[in-house]
């Protein structure tokens, strides 16, 4: 399944509406045999808002320290014109896989000149808290029910609810807890058959993933069918700023 380093679930402010749209993508999600979510893979995009190009994004996914923790980074770049209102965006998620469920450690967002809105979370399973703290040096502390996820995490475990499940098409609906910098929120996920689209980088059998929970917030996802449930298109509407768009112009598995 805003924004959101492009994947990302961030729910925009006013000042940063821009980055979002570059950051958009939060992600996403084979009955093929072989389909491995968990699979390392570095993918490029190409972000837009109608039709202005505002830049690209670059997303990856590594092992970090053992086979079951990872590392998911999310690189966000501007063009010249949009870098007049926003600098460069970097996000980073590690998590691990225990009993079969994702469960984020610490997470960092960090927008370039925004000390306001670049902080990280840092995830106590043992206490079932989790702490915000801003670069601005804002400090708050979250109780935690049994699942919860970051704004990049959570694109994985829908990946992973999407590869789990044995008829994709209908799957239909799933509610995911989300920690967005001090707030708790759930996002309903839809899947839905969505064809075959092309883009930049290929044509692609997808899976839709829309977020159905907020009809003021549309969020869609297109999840590559034959390449691991990889995001290869990502939408995000709102009614005053239109609707941005990312594209996969290069794949890395």
């Amino acid at each position: 399944m805003t924004t959101t380093t492009g994947w990302r679930f961030h729910e925009p402010r006013p000042t940063r509406w821009v980055a979002l749209g570059v950051l958009l993508l939060a992600l996403l999600f084979s009955p093929l045999a072989g389909a491995d979510v968990m699979q390392p893979f570095d993918a490029q995009f190409k972000v837009k808002r109608g039709a202005v190009t505002l830049g690209t994004t670059r997303f990856s996914l590594a092992h970090d320290g053992s086979d079951n923790c990872f590392v998911f980074r999310g690189e966000a770049n501007p063009n010249a014109i949009v870098r007049v209102f926003v600098g460069d965006v970097n996000d980073e998620s590690r998590f691990c896989i225990e009993d079969g469920v994702v469960r984020p450690q610490h997470f960092s967002h960090h927008m370039q000149g925004n000390t306001e809105d670049s902080y990280t979370l840092d995830f106590d399973w043992s206490n079932h808290e989790v702490t915000y703290r801003s670069e601005a040096g804002d400090t708050k502390t979250l109780s935690l029910g049994e699942q919860a996820f970051d704004p990049l995490s959570i694109q994985i475990a829908a990946r992973r609810w999407v590869a789990s499940t044995a008829d994709p098409d209908n799957a239909g609906e799933r509610d995911f807890e989300l920690i967005d910098e001090k707030k708790h929120k759930t996002y309903r996920l839809r899947a839905s058959d969505s064809g075959r689209i092309k883009t930049p980088a290929g044509r692609y059998d997808t899976l839709k993933i829309e977020r159905v929970d907020d009809p003021k917030r549309g969020l869609r996802f297109w999840l590559a069918r034959n390449a691991d449930w990889i995001p290869v298109q990502v939408e995000h509407e709102k009614p005053k700023t239109g609707v941005f768009r990312m594209q996969l112009t290069a794949l890395e598995r």
